[in-house]
């Protein structure tokens, strides 16, 4: 009895922590909403929505949680006193101070224990990248048909195949149904001489009719087999029967056995079934456990961005791929596959940003013959070479940030790192003793993706350290900030770290720009292509000519600037250059990397945004990289076997908290 009555005696405790959390928490809200609608609605309210934020929505969204990156902006806008700006409604310095803990309360130590929903991954098509891959491993021959179809978008993931934006437009349909045409035309001639045709014809036409097997027979098992790897699922009989009357219509209408078989992969490549990555759905409000079909296709599509090998669907046919022994061997095996360099082509290229190197980020050939094509692919080159490295030989995290070796061939050795030694056009790892270049924050496409035309930016650069490989982005410039004035701006013999300073000494600017300056600045020795400098050199007019028979030179003189990379982070640690830059975010900002690069691999291995509910996810991968020195290989067999990775759930709304 008296251990009954102490059991009892706990629960009600229990009962009573959780209620007054719970009523904690709601006044929290309740204070949140008082002292915003106060302070913030006039621009963030109905009156105005500056940067996007509007307060009284991200109120009414429950639990705030939801939006959780946003508040997160709004507590750092709030603490570095970004926010209000000058001018606004004043915020007395005690609301201030409790309208950031409220915040920290409701946002960053919410209770998720109550929370378990995988998400819900809807119907999308094939990206461009996943089409061109999954033809050409269906086929047997890569031809890239994609290539004549517009440019993706990218979602809010940043990623190109988020859910959210991979809609079928009927203009893109036309274009499928002209590329199948021709991919059955190039791939299965009439008479396949080369050897990619004959390649494709064993690929596609698995059974020849001879031998004992009728031409009845060869069609159905090449068809079963066909439409099992082009759908990444077996066929159903409804499937089979319509694609087996299409193929006697051709034999009846006069066409030998491949022309008739031609004609049903035609119809294949336009089915909403190839071309649409599906699941299926079922009527329950219960999350449930994908098929092992739909397994390989999301591990293929996440690790190859292309359909699943027969490895995976022989092991999907026998129900095994669950099994967490079998389904870790089979990340292992596929990561050594090149197939697997899609990780650092296609999703590094897109989170770091390097893919645009070559296409919207460039120099004029004519002013800059040195920037080449071939110069470009070798850089895009390096920064995904170096990503899979990191990959496949299980490398810490950090080491994006910190390695001491990368990837090179001649003409980037020579043009952008002053390099000796290395000859021919092949990328070859190299070591790297000068420990300013070596990890992301030294590659040439870093560098330029950062920058303007022609010129460094140390704005863009610190901000892309922030948002973009820390995941901790500064809040948007407040409405009354400014730009350099006009004095400013035009006096040649300033340094733009000198102008920047200046345009600083504003109250509204200072706040964010001591977040990413310093980050910006410590990358200056950097050209806007990565070549390194020791001094800023300016042209200055010295006169004004008076006649027009002057030579144009004689009226400037040079003038060289040491450049000033020293810089100090908000929380007062001091660095000085690439070198100090890449310690310091190492040792203080390394839980930030961290979170970013698992929650970047993460929303791209599901393909949709992360939610709110995904936060456990996250915690617990972090929990498990943590134990295991951060490493990289623990990271993708933690999402391979992730709750979200391997479960769905119809949407529904969660109890407000």
């Amino acid at each position: 009895m008296h251990r009954l009555n102490n059991y009892w005696l706990v629960l009600v405790c229990m009962l009573a922590a959780s209620s007054t959390t719970n009523a904690s928490k709601g006044a929290a809200v309740d204070e949140i909403r008082q002292t915003l609608s106060a302070s913030c609605y006039s621009c963030h309210g109905e009156a105005a929505q500056q940067a996007g934020i509007y307060f009284p929505a991200l109120l009414a969204d429950r639990p705030l949680v939801r939006n959780r990156e946003i508040w997160q902006r709004a507590i750092r806008a709030l603490e570095s006193g970004g926010m209000p700006p000058q001018g606004a409604v004043e915020l007395a310095e005690d609301d201030r101070v409790r309208l950031v803990n409220n915040l920290d309360s409701v946002i960053n130590h919410f209770d998720y224990s109550g929370i378990k929903d995988p998400g819900f991954e809807p119907l999308r098509r094939l990206t461009h990248t996943e089409y061109d891959n999954t033809v050409r491993d269906l086929i047997g021959i890569d031809l890239k048909p994609a290539r004549r179809f517009s440019d993706e978008m990218a979602g809010e993931t940043g990623f190109d195949n988020s859910a959210t934006t991979l809609h079928l437009q009927s203009s893109l349909m036309e274009r499928y149904i002209a590329a199948a045409e021709r991919l059955v035309e190039e791939a299965l001639p009439a008479q396949p001489q080369a050897v990619e045709h004959r390649r494709a014809y064993m690929t596609v036409f698995s059974t020849l009719p001879g031998e004992g097997v009728g031409p009845t027979e060869a069609a159905k098992k090449t068809l079963r087999r066909f439409l099992r790897r082009a759908f990444r699922r077996q066929p159903t009989n409804q499937e089979m029967t319509r694609a087996l009357a299409l193929y006697r219509s051709g034999r009846e209408s006069g066409l030998d056995f491949e022309q008739s078989l031609k004609a049903v992969v035609s119809g294949t490549l336009i089915s909403p079934s190839f071309l649409m990555r599906v699941e299926a759905t079922k009527e329950t409000d219960r999350a449930w456990q994908i098929d092992d079909w739909e397994l390989a296709s999301r591990l293929s599509y996440f690790l190859w961005a292309s359909m699943p090998d027969d490895e995976l669907f022989d092991l999907a046919d026998r129900n095994q791929l669950h099994e967490p022994q079998v389904l870790l061997a089979q990340l292992d095996r596929m990561l050594a596959d090149p197939r697997a360099d899609s990780l650092g082509t296609v999703m590094a290229a897109q989170w770091l940003g390097f893919g645009r190197v070559g296409r919207s980020v460039r120099m004029g050939a004519i002013d800059h013959p040195w920037c080449t094509d071939s110069l470009m692919d070798a850089m895009r080159a390096e920064s995904s070479m170096f990503f899979m490295s990191l990959l496949r030989e299980d490398a810490p995290i950090s080491r994006l940030v910190d390695a001491d070796y990368s990837y090179v061939n001649q003409e980037i050795a020579e043009t952008l790192y002053d390099m000796k030694g290395i000859y021919g056009s092949h990328m070859r790892r190299v070591a790297l003793k000068d420990q300013r270049r070596g990890g992301v924050l030294g590659h040439g496409t870093t560098l330029a993706i950062t920058s303007n035309y022609n010129q460094t930016s140390p704005v863009k650069r610190g901000h892309w350290i922030l948002e973009t490989l820390l995941g901790t982005p500064p809040p948007p410039p407040p409405p009354n900030a400014s730009v350099f004035d006009q004095e400013v701006s035009k006096d040649k013999q300033l340094t733009f770290r000198e102008k920047l300073a200046m345009h600083s000494e504003q109250e509204s600017c200072r706040s964010c720009h001591s977040q990413f300056d310093p980050l910006g600045f410590s990358l200056e020795n950097f050209s806007y292509f990565g070549q390194w400098r020791d001094n800023y050199t300016f042209r200055i007019r010295i006169k004004k000519p008076e006649d027009i028979n002057y030579d144009p030179e004689s009226n400037f003189r040079r003038v060289t600037k040491a450049i000033d990379v020293s810089g100090t982070l908000p929380e007062g640690a001091s660095f000085d250059g690439p070198a100090g830059l890449k310690q310091v975010l190492v040792e203080h900002r390394h839980d930030d990397l961290v979170r970013q690069t698992v929650s970047k691999t993460l929303a791209y291995a599901l393909g949709r945004p992360l939610e709110y509910y995904d936060e456990p996810t996250i915690r617990n991968v972090i929990a498990s990289l943590e134990a295991n020195e951060f490493r990289f290989r623990t990271l993708l067999r933690e999402i391979v076997q992730s709750y979200p990775f391997l479960y769905k759930k119809h949407p529904s709304d969660m109890e407000t908290q």
